[in-house]
C-alpha cells in the first residue's frame, strides 16, 4: 500500500507525543526523588549537550512498520528539529526511546489512514493549518537569513541608541505595609510606621552608613527586605520613577521613596556602566535584522490585497462606566 501520510503530519504528531513523554518522565523522576533546587540548563550547556552524531548512510532503513520504511536520514532530521530538552533526553538515554515513540506515531497514523480520518473535515483543517504554518515559518527563516547588517549600520545604531546599553547597579530597599483591617499576623508595618522606617533607613544611607550595616540594623523577615548584593538593571526594568532615579542619580545617592499600596520602595545607586559596542554587536545586529524584517512584512502586506472583517475582528468592548445601568437580560423561553 502506498504511504499517503504527509511527512509534516507525522513530524507534528511525533513531537507532540515525545513532548508528553519527556514531561511525564520528568514528573516521575521528580516524584521518586527528594526535592532539589536545580537551575535550568544555560543556553551554553544546552548547546553542548547534543545527541551522539549518527554514522552510516542516511539511506539506511532503521524502522519498519508494515510497509512503511523510515531511513536514518529521516530520523536524524527529526532529531535536528527537536527542542533542546528533548535532545538532552536523547543524549542521556540514547535513541531507543525515540525509536519506540516514532513506532507509536506510525502505528497511529497507519490506523488513522485505514479509518480514512484524513477525510474528516476537522483533520483536513488541522493538516492545512500545519502546512500553512510550516510554509510561513520556512519563508520567514529564509527572509531572515537574507537580511544583511553591515558594520556601519551597527555603529550608527549604537551611537543613536547609546542609552539603551547603559546599566545601573542598585540596591533595592522595600518596607512592606500592612493593609488596613488586615488579619492578625499579616506581614507589614502600619502605614505611618512603614514611612518612619523608610525615612530612617534613607537618612542612615545618606549620611554614609554602609548598606550592609543598614540591612543588619533594619531588616525584618518578610517586612523589610534589602538586596544582599547590588543587582544590574537596564533601562525600563523598574517602575518609571525608580528607573529614572537609577540612571539620573550619581553613584552612592539614594532615590526618593516610591510609595505603593503594598510597600515603600527606594534605591541606593551603586554604580553605572555602558557596554562597549563590541560587547553588544550581536544584540544590535538582531535588533536591526528584526526592524528590516518588520519593514519587509509591512511592504509585503502593502503590495498584497488584504482584508479583515472589522465587525468580526473588532477589539474588546469598552468597560461600562461605574453606575451605568446594564441592559436587562431577556427571560428564557418556557420549556414545553
Amino acid at each position: 500500500m502506498e504511504n499517503r501520510n504527509p511527512r509534516y503530519l507525522v513530524l507534528a504528531i511525533f513531537i507532540l507525543i515525545l513532548s508528553i513523554t519527556v514531561s511525564a518522565g520528568a514528573q516521575k523522576a521528580a516524584s521518586s526523588s527528594k526535592p532539589q533546587q536545580q537551575k535550568p540548563p544555560t543556553p551554553e550547556l544546552a548547546g553542548k549537550t547534543q545527541p551522539v552524531p549518527s554514522t552510516g548512510s542516511p539511506d539506511k532503513v532503521v524502522i519498519k512498520v508494515a510497509d512503511h520504511k523510515v531511513t536514518q536520514g529521516e530520523i536524524d532530521f527529526l532529531i535536528s528539529n527537536l527542542n533542546p530538552q528533548a535532545k538532552q533526553q536523547i543524549s542521556a538515554e540514547g535513541r531507543r526511546p525515540l525509536g519506540e515513540e516514532y513506532v507509536k506515531v506510525l502505528l497511529l497514523s497507519h490506523r488513522a489512514e485505514s479509518e480514512h480520518l484524513e477525510n474528516s473535515p476537522e483533520v483536513r483543517n488541522r493538516i492545512e493549518l500545519q502546512r500553512t504554518q510550516m510554509l510561513a515559518q520556512a519563508e520567514y527563516e529564509k527572509m531572515s537569513n537574507e537580511v544583511k547588517v553591515s558594520p556601519d549600520e551597527v555603529g550608527k545604531y549604537y551611537t543613536e541608541h547609546h542609552p539603551d546599553f547603559e546599566t545601573a547597579q542598585v540596591l533595592e530597599f522595600v518596607v512592606r505595609k500592612k493593609p488596613e483591617g488586615a488579619k492578625e499576623g499579616t506581614p507589614g508595618f502600619p502605614a505611618e510606621e512603614a514611612k518612619a522606617k523608610a525615612d530612617a533607613m534613607r537618612k542612615a544611607l545618606a549620611t554614609g552608613e554602609d548598606a550592609k550595616k543598614v540591612s543588619k540594623d533594619f531588616a525584618v523577615t518578610n517586612v523589610v527586605m534589602i538586596d544582599a548584593e547590588p543587582r544590574t538593571i537596564r533601562r525600563g526594568q523598574l517602575l518609571p520613577a525608580l528607573d529614572k532615579s537609577a540612571f539620573e542619580l550619581k553613584d552612592g545617592e539614594v532615590s526618593m521613596p516610591l510609595e505603593t499600596p503594598q510597600a515603600i520602595v527606594f534605591l541606593q545607586i551603586v554604580g553605572h556602566h555602558t557596554a562597549e559596542q563590541k560587547d553588544v554587536t550581536t544584540d544590535i545586529e538582531n535588533r536591526i535584522r528584526q526592524q528590516k524584517l518588520d519593514e519587509e512584512m509591512a511592504d509585503l502586506r502593502k503590495k498584497t490585497d488584504v482584508w479583515l472583517d472589522d465587525d468580526y475582528f473588532k477589539g474588546p468592548a469598552a468597560p461600562a462606566a461605574p453606575g451605568t445601568p446594564q441592559a436587562p437580560v431577556p427571560p428564557s423561553a418556557p420549556k414545553p
